[in-house]
């Protein structure tokens, strides 16, 4: 038993290393959905966003749970949320990462990819709404885009007549 205590603790110590760092990039990706036009349009919690994301991004670090890398990637992923001033700021910062990720490429895939879970997310979220949730209809409108009681009537083209094929000749 007492083996086993400190094997016990030291786990534990490793699992919370990366916790500031997890909650640093949490509240990154909270501050940057709060003020998102598409979440206030399909009415989603920027908290459920954020929770669902963070799960993605953690499950798809290169990284066990236990690895104390893993804070290094929260901090990078929270350093590619902040917005960048400009092309080569962007460029410097995801130079700095290189060699986290492995390459540049690595690097900038890792930052797009935040965008990915995002909208991944807001999809989860959408469809798991019952109907009760999403009101009259089945999916969501968006608040700037409109329904189809307000579209202009746009005349429809008209059909193409298909030839008809030519009997098959006689041999």
């Amino acid at each position: 038993m007492k083996k086993l205590l400190p094997v016990l603790a030291a786990l534990l110590t490793l699992a919370a290393c990366g916790h500031k760092e997890k909650l640093s990039l949490e509240e990154a990706l909270l501050a940057n959905l709060k003020n998102d036009q598409d979440l206030k349009d399909y009415k989603l919690d920027p908290q459920e966003v954020a929770d669902c994301a963070m799960e993605a991004i953690s499950d798809s670090l290169p990284v066990m749970p236990t690895d104390p890398r893993r804070a290094q990637y929260f901090e990078a992923y929270a350093q590619f949320l902040s917005s960048p001033s400009s092309p080569e700021e962007a460029h410097r910062m995801i130079e700095g990462q290189k060699e986290l990720f492995g390459s540049v490429q690595a690097a900038r895939q890792a930052a797009l990819s935040i965008t990915d879970h995002i909208m991944t997310c807001m999809g989860l979220l959408i469809a798991a709404r019952t109907p009760e949730d999403k009101g009259e209809s089945a999916l969501p409108t968006p608040t700037n885009e409109p329904t189809p009681a307000q579209a202009p009537n746009v005349a429809q083209p008209a059909p193409v007549p298909v030839p008809e094929a030519a009997p098959p000749a006689a041999n």
